[in-house]
């Protein structure tokens, strides 16, 4: 290797020095998603793990923690190698990984791989690396080390996953910050009297009960200073640096556009896919913004995009939106139940990933404490479907006519439907507004007596309970945020 890639590799580690310093010393706040990777990766063995986030939301400051918790355990600081494939220099190396892990192994570990503890590698922004999955399945399959990778683009890293590594890979997908996320990290002393943080996963079986009523618990001055922090979060979203003092509040607006716009929409992308109209691709995404959490035909985004002045058609604006979802730039949401064949005919929901973005490229957003509910709606439901994750769980909207048989009967909807892989199902219903009559809930009671489910979950502004004729969860928004 060249002298100046050798010297970087040293920059980028420089544990191998003194294992107490990890450059750039890391927060101590560990985001939950980077303490289950942190975890699997101390296994003696594992799969390939691999994060893929946007731009700016923590992925190489998740790295660094890791290392740093790693140091801290008993790692042997020369057993751990971190690479940034963003850097140009290491990415020009003939045989890039494989030049540097022969390198690492004979001047840095000075012992086999397969001697004593494992390594660990952390490979950072590895997508721009040309015909990565060849070079990482090679060091998979040939040595037993521990691998973390990382890229932007989610299209990418599972691409070369289906190719290259089916079967050897564990994938995380790390969004901006969730609000109890925020509060944790920049408000600990609002986050401290606050129920364990649940995984989606756990209201199936019923514990975002219990967590509702341990947060009704809280002071009436604990809940007000959270309400102040859930306003800002509501307009800025969870991109760390808006919440860190990085950025100044005046420039709040003006950062969120430029990742989006210029380093994402302009740069990211095109350079990855396809992508021959980069003027529409912004139009596209505005248009989402704009439109975000409501049913929205392709035929329609097409057409609307013709009249601005960027001739469409269904085809391209599919393929657009496939490339924004990959980006983690918006998400879709498919119809339930799922048809036996996808067609770009049944319109999907689509929000932006981050509310905080539709609301920089607005300049603003209505008061969530003020303005009209049939306008906060989509807003709100943008925020909801953020803590709606989870691994082996798909997300899903329901939209039908009462009779599916008779086009007059009433239409019944649902916001989201979270179903497991098992199959079973919750609907989870946004009504934000003073009072919820039982003629709000029709397309929930609809849903649950044809598919048979258990219970089900709406989210309010400020009614709490849980009404157990009806086996539903009232839960107010605030109290809904804080448990994910």
């Amino acid at each position: 290797m060249s002298a100046e890639s050798i010297q970087v590799l040293r920059d980028l580690n420089p544990w191998w020095v003194d294992p107490r310093i990890v450059r750039p010393e890391p927060p101590p706040y560990r985001r939950p998603l980077v303490i289950d990777l942190a975890a699997r990766l101390r296994k003696p063995k594992g799969l390939i793990e691999v994060v893929r986030g946007p731009r700016q939301v923590g992925k190489t400051t998740g790295i660094y923690q890791i290392i740093q918790d790693l140091l801290r355990s008993g790692v042997q600081a020369r057993d751990i190698l971190l690479v940034r494939l963003d850097l140009e220099v290491l990415r020009e190396e003939p045989a890039a990984l494989r030049s540097i892990l022969r390198w690492y192994v004979e001047e840095i570990r000075t012992r086999p791989l397969d001697r004593d503890e494992p390594a660990y590698f952390f490979l950072d922004e590895i997508h721009k690396l040309r015909r990565w999955s060849e070079e990482v399945k090679h060091i998979g399959d040939t040595f037993p080390v521990r691998l973390l990778l990382t890229g932007s683009s989610s299209v990418l890293v599972a691409r070369g996953g289906r190719e290259s590594l089916a079967g050897r890979v564990f994938t995380t997908e790390l969004p901006a910050f969730s609000f109890r996320e925020v509060l944790e990290c920049w408000k600990p002393e609002l986050a401290e009297p606050l129920p364990p943080t649940l995984r989606f996963g756990a209201v199936f079986e019923g514990a975002l009960t219990d967590t509702n009523e341990a947060l009704n618990r809280l002071k009436p001055q604990q809940k007000l200073a959270i309400r102040r922090v859930l306003e800002r979060y509501y307009t800025r979203g969870g991109y760390p640096r808006l919440h860190s003092g990085e950025v100044e509040d005046d420039r709040w607006a003006d950062y969120l556009v430029q990742t989006v716009f210029e380093n994402v929409l302009g740069a990211d992308i095109p350079d990855l896919f396809p992508v021959e109209s980069p003027a529409l691709l912004r139009h596209l995404y505005l248009s989402v913004a704009r439109l975000t959490g409501q049913e929205i035909p392709q035929n329609k985004l097409a057409a609307m995009a013709t009249h601005a002045g960027f001739p469409s058609n269904q085809p391209t604006v599919g393929k657009y939106l496939h490339y924004l979802a990959d980006a983690l730039l918006i998400r879709e949401f498919r119809r339930y139940p799922l048809a036996k064949r996808a067609s770009a005919r049944v319109p999907a929901k689509i929000t932006v990933s981050d509310l905080g973005v539709r609301n920089a490229i607005f300049r603003g957003a209505p008061s969530l404490g003020e303005s009209d509910p049939t306008v906060l709606g989509p807003l709100v439901e943008t925020l909801v479907q953020g803590s709606i994750r989870d691994h082996n769980l798909q997300v899903h909207f329901y939209r039908d006519y009462e009779d599916p048989g008779n086009r007059r009967s009433p239409i019944r909807e649902v916001d989201f439907v979270a179903e497991r892989l098992d199959g079973f199902v919750l609907p989870v219903e946004v009504k934000f507004r003073k009072r919820v009559e039982t003629s709000d809930i029709a397309g929930v009671r609809h849903f649950m007596s044809k598919y048979k489910t258990p219970s089900a979950v709406v989210v309010t502004r400020e009614l709490s309970r849980w009404d157990n004729s009806q086996r539903t969860l009232f839960i107010p928004l605030q109290n809904f945020l804080l448990a994910f």
